[in-house]
């Protein structure tokens, strides 16, 4: 799994792409924990968009451990983070975990930009 991290603006996308699993998680957690500084820092509110379009699921090795380092991010982060192009099997395991609804999923990043715009 490897994360791509691009800046346009004052909007941040976060593409995950690869097989899921266990070893990686470290270094996801690390980018992400550099991401949320980089933001915090930053003076114009952000908007944050992770595409996960081209993340495999892989079957449960790492896939608990994903979810929460992602609501981690999720609590952390200054901005309220949307997700897009997440395949139907990874929303049923995320939303299993999502107890307090922190997750906002979107078909594409475009909808992901537009619903920031329309709370702004």
């Amino acid at each position: 799994m490897k994360t791509q991290i691009k800046k346009s603006g004052d909007t941040i996308v976060v593409e995950v792409n690869g097989k899921l699993d266990y070893e990686t998680q470290q270094p996801f957690k690390d980018d992400l924990s550099r991401l949320i500084q980089a933001a915090k820092k930053d003076s114009v509110p952000t908007q944050i968009i992770f595409n996960l379009e081209k993340l495999e699921f892989v079957g449960s090795s790492g896939i608990s451990s994903f979810v929460q380092t992602l609501k981690d991010f999720n609590r952390r982060s200054p901005t309220k983070p949307r997700y897009c192009h997440v395949g139907s099997e990874f929303q049923k395991v995320i939303r299993a975990f999502d107890d307090n609804e922190e997750f906002d999923f979107y078909d594409t990043e475009e909808r992901a930009r537009r619903k920031y715009s329309e709370n702004n």
